[in-house]
């Protein structure tokens, strides 16, 4: 199974480059060879209310844009979930 990416989602509904040094660690540590319409599950780090460390997941489709010669991901607003979700229904 493929680990998730890093991505700070700074534009939920929009196009979030993929260039940050996390991002960027991570598809290189993975080998991701990254091609128009991949879907592609990331993360983000985030954690509940009493401080213990609960990622936001969820998916985006990347596309790669020629002017700016940078690859970046549009979200599936449907994705988003915390990492606890998915142990309490039992999907990882």
């Amino acid at each position: 199974m493929r680990e998730r990416i890093l991505l700070y989602p700074y534009n939920p509904t929009g196009r979030n480059y993929l260039k940050q040094t996390g991002t960027l660690r991570d598809i290189a540590k993975e080998g991701l060879e990254l091609r128009e319409g991949m879907v592609v599950d990331f993360y983000d780090q985030d954690g509940d209310g009493e401080g213990n460390r609960d990622d936001l997941l969820f998916e985006g489709t990347v596309h790669y844009d020629s002017e700016k010669k940078s690859w970046y991901a549009i979200i599936d607003p449907k994705s988003w979930r915390h990492q606890s979700d998915e142990r309490v229904s039992g999907r990882k």
